[in-house]
């Protein structure tokens, strides 16, 4: 996911989520649905949501846990938006 979006406002997010990334990474750890998914990495249909159409940023610790628990960096989670 490289795109950006301001849905209903014009803020843009300096991260964007990488879902192509977060899938395969799960996919790997033998989740099928998206909330197999969820459980795997800890978080709520709401949040996943949110990153994935880049409404929030995701905060640094919850992103750690997931990193964490997908046993994945980081960086390998999110990409720097182009800012327009």
């Amino acid at each position: 996911m490289v795109e950006t979006s301001t849905f209903g406002s014009d803020r843009r997010c300096r991260h964007v989520w990488k879902d192509d990334v977060f899938r395969a990474r799960t996919k790997a750890l033998g989740a099928r649905t998206d909330r197999e998914r969820r459980a795997l990495a800890g978080i709520s249909k709401a949040t996943l949501r949110r990153w994935r159409y880049c409404l929030v940023t995701p905060s640094l610790d919850v992103l750690q846990r997931v990193a964490g628990r997908l046993g994945v960096g980081i960086s390998d989670l999110l990409s720097e938006a182009a800012i327009v």
